[in-house]
């Protein structure tokens, strides 16, 4: 997105801002009169005549909440006062207590000096005189420039850099920031979603907690060691997404499929070598390189949430459509399996999982009867591989028949079944993949 569709157009006159300027420090008289100090004056920098834009905004809330965050955890008090949202840019103002006014400061420059948003922040600690404390006061350097490793101050003054050149570096950190955060949501939900589908007792023919199915390679803990080794994949497959908003999608799945496979080498590693979420990360890597997608696109407008489940799976189909064909597939027909599933956009996680685990009093419960639902009506490619036809056909009736069973018996249905899976070697591991996916739909 251009750098001018995300500032808009309302550009503030010199004069307007020297007005808010002498009116921020009237407030700041004010509020010191009224409440003694330090005071906390927090605003944002940046260059040029657009001061306040939705981005800059959303930066402006959560630099809020650092600077609270941080004065609370260094043992103080934050007590908001006031605050002035102008075409001039936001300002809040806060007293601050409970610390000495060096120790409060310094905890505010640890803000300023540690990410993306901390470099955009003016953190300005007022002492009841109107003094301001410096950094130099707390033994930390000057700020340095966006651009370069000089003095902020000293690029000011001579001008080193173009107005445009510091816009674009505040709108990539607010950018980063918001991305950054955002990859550690989703990613985190893509582990709770691994984490219950393995929880779910019982699973017929699956690992659970119960047993290891029709496994003899693999346990319970082999699925917790994977999920916590492809977490931080995940969140760098986000914040791939996140970073190229605009990536047309041939480039953006080739970059995906790079780090996906540095993800089974990963999962691989911690499993001595058992292929325990290879088609999750088809399926999920997708997914959260889409979520970090469409997030970076609704950024620059304010929008700060995530997108609807059938968005997210449509941007993820239109990935997947770049996915090379399997050898032997014929022109024009949909492959099965994960890559199947993803180009029908997750429909059957959607019809068949969703609304199951939306509507279940708990997600182990709704979890059990959405992966009957899927072994019923799904063709899953493990157990048309292990089983053939006539396999994949009885497990569906069977599964149906569990569903169908009295509530009274529906336990020990559901049991049995899973015996007879295990006794005849099946795994309905695509299901279990789906079960996934609709669990980060659910949770997303």
């Amino acid at each position: 997105m251009e750098l001018r569709t995300i500032l808009g157009t309302d550009l503030v006159p010199l004069e307007d801002m020297l007005a808010e300027r002498e009116l921020r420090a009237g407030t700041q008289r004010r509020l010191l009169a009224a409440h003694g100090g330090p005071l906390l004056c927090l605003s944002l920098n940046m260059a040029g005549p657009v001061k306040d834009f939705p981005l800059l905004r959303l930066g402006y809330r959560a630099g809020r909440l650092l600077a609270e965050a941080a004065l609370t955890r260094a043992g103080g008090s934050c007590r908001f006062l006031e605050e002035r949202l102008s075409p001039a840019g936001p300002c809040a103002f806060y007293l601050a207590r409970g610390l000495s006014p060096l120790a409060a400061k310094d905890a505010l420059c640890a803000v300023e000096d540690g990410g993306p948003l901390g470099r955009l922040l003016d953190l300005d600690l007022l002492l009841e005189d109107g003094r301001k404390l410096s950094r130099r006061e707390t033994g930390r350097p000057p700020r340095s420039c966006l651009l370069c490793g000089e003095t902020a101050a000293v690029c000011g003054r001579s001008r080193r850099h173009s107005v445009e050149q510091l816009q674009q570096e505040a709108v990539r950190l607010l950018m980063e920031y918001f991305s950054a955060r955002w990859a550690e949501r989703v990613s985190t939900r893509a582990l709770r979603a691994m984490l219950y589908e393995v929880s779910v007792t019982p699973k017929p023919g699956l690992v659970d907690r119960r047993n290891s199915g029709a496994h003899r390679d693999m346990d319970f803990f082999t699925f917790l060691d994977s999920a916590a080794a492809l977490t931080p994949w995940f969140r760098r497959l986000c914040l791939l997404g996140a970073r190229s908003p605009e990536l047309e999608d041939g480039a953006l799945f080739s970059a995906a499929r790079s780090l996906g496979i540095q993800a089974e080498e990963a999962m691989r590693a911690a499993t001595g070598g058992v292929n325990t979420h290879q088609g999750l990360i088809f399926s999920l890597g997708l997914l959260c390189t889409a979520a970090g997608q469409l997030y970076a696109r609704g950024l620059p407008g304010g929008e700060d949430g995530p997108p609807p489940a059938e968005a997210l799976c449509r941007r993820a189909a239109a990935l997947a459509a770049c996915a090379p064909a399997p050898a032997g597939q014929a022109a024009g027909s949909l492959p099965g399996g994960a890559r199947g599933e993803a180009l029908r956009a997750f429909a059957s996680a959607r019809r068949w999982v969703l609304p199951v685990l939306r509507q279940a009093e708990s997600p182990e419960e709704g979890g059990r009867r959405a992966l009957l639902a899927l072994i019923a009506h799904v063709e899953d490619a493990n157990i048309l591989r292990r089983g053939g036809r006539a396999a994949l056909e009885a497990a569906a009736r069977r599964a149906q028949q569990v569903l169908d069973a009295p509530s009274g018996e529906f336990q020990a249905e559901l049991a049995a079944f899973d015996r007879e899976l295990i006794r005849d070697g099946l795994s309905p591991g695509g299901c279990a993949d789906l079960l996934a996916v609709g669990y980060f739909l659910f949770l997303t």
